[in-house]
């Protein structure tokens, strides 16, 4: 029975709001150098910019090895420019890679560091690092006095292509990639170029997994400049690589202002194309293959499914393998053979876990030819295990 037919004596205020936000990415080199004012920058037309504000910087520890130097670098800079900023204590060092955001640890030891700093709503968290550490400080700066400002340095490609220029951070859970996080948009990002020079190789190359993603499902412009230069890229070609950042970052920023949904209050989540394997892969891992390999896998797969259902042709689905392989990429691991006691493959249990992640109606992002995008609600296992033993052979 339904007690509410007919009844009209139910009161209701409804509010509507706008709200406008700004989000400026900055480009650079040496941000830490005395001479360069881009974190000068990155806060004009902040409230109370007449007065000093106050600030941490948590910093990556593999960043620190790599560049020793770097600690005192920022301690100088923050000295000069104390009249603008002013760090509470020195540059806090913090574990780089996905153990930062593994458990609750580390978040109650930057809320505690916050804490114990005094800063309220008007400071400002700088946090300078790999995709992993800026995930778990923007939730830590997210949640703190319900928000303070934040300024992310990513210092990796994967960061500087995708993690960095987000709105979203967590940390995992339940054995599922992110399951813990909010939506909170920093003050500014800020992608230095010069940190991407002491990478390793796979780190290095992994982030350029992001930059395929967004391409294929959004720019075929973009997509061909990736696949003509994918061996500038495995070279490093500095030109190159900062031409790629650049419009990804781009066509990220687009997506975020003008899908009709930046904080995904829908089904959908066209920017994770490839991510529900590959969150898996990285799992079954223990996270031992990196999130940007892990992304070119399940890009890989997910590319074939589209195959198998007409939205790409075969020479579509062989020049983005190509181009992967060119590059460095890596189509294949033997995580996607893994399976259960039942026979079924680990993967699949990614998707149920990429359905829950997002409520709703299962819907996941498939190229409906290189540069666009479709969506699906179904997926047959039988061509995802089709998939497997082809990329099996294709990655050897």
């Amino acid at each position: 029975m339904n007690h509410f037919a007919g009844n009209n004596n139910h009161n209701v205020i409804l509010l509507k709001f706008d709200e406008s936000y700004s989000y400026p990415v900055f480009f650079t080199r040496d941000v830490f150098k005395i001479s360069n004012y881009t974190l000068l920058k990155a806060i004009a037309g902040k409230k109370n910019r007449n007065n000093a504000k106050k600030s941490l910087v948590f910093i990556d520890k593999g960043l620190v090895s790599k560049n020793p130097e770097l600690l005192k670098e920022i301690n100088l800079w923050f000295e000069h420019n104390k009249k603008f900023f002013y760090l509470a204590c020195d540059p806090v060092v913090f574990p780089g890679g996905e153990s930062v955001k593994n458990s609750w640890e580390h978040v109650h030891r930057a809320t505690n560091i916050m804490n114990d700093s005094a800063l309220d709503r008007h400071g400002v968290v700088v946090v300078v690092g790999g995709g992993a550490l800026l995930d778990m400080a923007g939730f830590a700066a997210a949640i703190f006095h319900r928000g303070i400002q934040l300024i992310r340095i990513p210092t990796t490609t994967l960061a500087q292509n995708d993690a960095g220029i987000g709105i979203k951070n967590g940390i995992n859970q339940y054995d599922k990639k992110n399951c813990i996080g909010t939506f909170y948009l920093p003050a500014a990002v800020i992608n230095d170029y010069g940190f991407l020079k002491t990478l390793t190789f796979d780190h290095f190359i992994g982030g350029i997994a992001e930059a395929f993603k967004i391409a294929l499902i959004r720019d075929n412009c973009f997509f061909s400049f990736l696949e003509n230069n994918s061996s500038l890229l495995k070279q490093r070609d500095q030109k190159t690589i900062e031409e790629t950042i650049k419009r990804c970052a781009q066509l990220h920023l687009d997506h975020i202002a003008r899908s009709g949904d930046a904080f995904e209050t829908g089904s959908s989540r066209p920017l994770d194309y490839g991510h529900w394997s590959a969150h898996k892969i990285e799992m079954l891992s223990g996270f031992s293959m990196g999130h940007g390999q892990a992304v070119s896998i399940g890009i890989v797969l997910d590319s074939f499914y589209a195959w198998t259902r007409s939205l790409l042709s075969r020479t579509e689905l062989d020049r983005i393998i190509a181009a992967f392989i060119k590059c460095g990429l890596p189509v294949w691991s033997p995580y996607l053979e893994i399976t259960d006691k039942e026979g079924r493959l680990e993967i699949e249990k990614g998707l149920e876990e990429f359905r829950q992640h997002l409520g709703g109606r299962l819907t996941f992002t498939m190229p409906d030819g290189i540069g666009q995008s479709c969506e699906l609600h179904e997926m047959d296992f039988n061509a995802v295990r089709e998939g497997v033993a082809f990329l099996k052979k294709a990655g050897f």
